[in-house]
């Protein structure tokens, strides 16, 4: 995966070596940055010259196309290792289904076997306080036309008797048989589930590495385009002689959005706490903003003013809750833990994965952008971890909640009931 993102890296250090009029061979091995991009004086250069305009303005449009190829090359291995992942996961989940399934029929035909051996002791017993054998002996020996028919009448009723009770006998049998070979194939299935866990797991850490690795470069080529346009505006201007200005405007246009970005986070931010506070919210962890209504060492993911738009299972295959909300609501971290995957995930877009210890994890998907935590930090319950977007596969502003036990998907109304946060 490593080879195939420098690779991708020099075809674009290429690109740029030939418009700056530097060798590939003396090109650095380093993944390009704005300092490989032409300067601003090549600009002005050009802009004096209308034939070297066009060259120049040509060769930025075939960087630029470039750049996109190589963030479409980025988000496809994302996605590669996370189809991967998630195909893993598909498959333990149906394990652990029969798994259980297997347990539960073991269980229910132990149960049956238990139920027919009880039978059968209670028939033995009844027949001895009837009288049993003995006393159909001693009617024998004393037979007149009065006990022969005693005797016929009772002998008819023993014989009944050893039939029901052969018959649950080997009722009770089967049963346990096929308790004990439900048993030994709830035993393989459990050898293969605990296999497949494995397996996603290894999975889990290839697309965690994919979605930092992306995070990282999606950052970098997103600057890269900005400063690439910038340039293409400074060459297409025919009223400007000089680029004078493009470069502070480039400089101020990005403080001036990040500046907005900060502005309506703060805003969600306050609104979140607020309305949190009106519903009897409030506590949890820190990390920016006030945390949602919380229970013990769990909190909710969202702090008030979301409707479920998705059921778990409301289609198939859809093992979450979504949480529907409008773009830029802060998204906490259900519990303290650590961050196992953060970035773009596949289908899910920007997301978090949180590892609670005991077997417990969270996600968190579909962020309008990359998350505040990176793989490795420690969060608290309660922190911001992101924010609230409609990235991946997603068709509207919402957040795709997840919970799960030892890697598979759990209801999450279930699992956090259970821990005092309810939806």
């Amino acid at each position: 995966m490593t080879r195939r993102l420098l690779g991708g890296a020099a075809v674009l250090m290429l690109a740029l070596a030939t418009l700056t009029g530097v060798q590939a061979a003396n090109a650095p091995s380093a993944q390009a940055n704005i300092a490989d991009l032409p300067t601003w004086d090549d600009v002005q250069r050009a802009k004096n010259n209308q034939a070297a305009t066009a060259t120049k303005i040509a060769e930025i449009e075939a960087l630029i196309v470039t750049v996109e190829a190589e963030v479409a090359e980025t988000q496809r291995l994302a996605d590669e290792a996370a189809a991967k992942l998630f195909e893993a996961e598909d498959q333990l989940f149906r394990a652990e289904e029969r798994v259980t399934k297997l347990e539960e029929q073991a269980v229910a035909s132990e149960a049956e076997a238990e139920q027919a051996a009880e039978q059968a002791a209670t028939l033995v017993s009844q027949l001895y306080r009837s009288g049993g054998v003995d006393r159909n002996l001693d009617l024998f020996l004393r037979a007149d036309d009065t006990t022969a028919d005693e005797l016929l009448d009772r002998l008819a009723r023993m014989e009944k008797a050893t039939e029901r009770n052969t018959a649950i006998s080997a009722s009770a049998e089967q049963a346990m048989n096929s308790a004990k070979s439900l048993g030994d194939q709830a035993e393989s299935a459990r050898s293969e589930r605990d296999k497949l866990r494995d397996e996603a797991e290894a999975n889990r850490i290839e697309a965690a590495a994919a979605a930092d690795a992306a995070m990282t470069r999606l950052a970098e080529q997103e600057n890269l385009k900005v400063e690439l346009n910038a340039r293409l505006d400074a060459l297409k201007d025919t009223t400007a002689k000089t680029v004078a200005g493009y470069e502070e405007r480039v400089k101020l246009e990005r403080e001036a959005q990040l500046k907005r970005e900060q502005e309506e986070r703060e805003r969600r931010e306050r609104e979140a706490a607020e309305a949190a506070k009106n519903n009897g919210g409030g506590g949890g962890g820190g990390g920016g903003g006030s945390a949602p209504p919380s229970s013990g060492n769990w909190v909710r993911p969202l702090a008030c003013c979301y409707w479920v738009s998705t059921e778990w299972w409301g289609y198939y295959g859809h093992r979450a809750l979504d949480l529907a909300i409008g773009n830029w609501n802060p998204i906490y971290a259900a519990s303290s833990g650590t961050v196992t995957a953060s970035g773009w995930i596949g289908t899910y877009g920007y997301a978090v994965f949180i590892d609670h210890g005991g077997g417990q994890s969270t996600r968190y998907a579909h962020m309008i952008q990359a998350p505040n935590v990176r793989a490795g930090n420690w969060v608290s319950a309660g922190q911001v971890i992101g924010y609230v977007g409609s990235t991946g596969n997603s068709t509207g502003p919402h957040l795709h909640f997840e919970t799960l036990q030892n890697g598979v998907q759990q209801p999450p109304r279930t699992f956090m009931g259970a821990r005092g946060i309810y939806f």
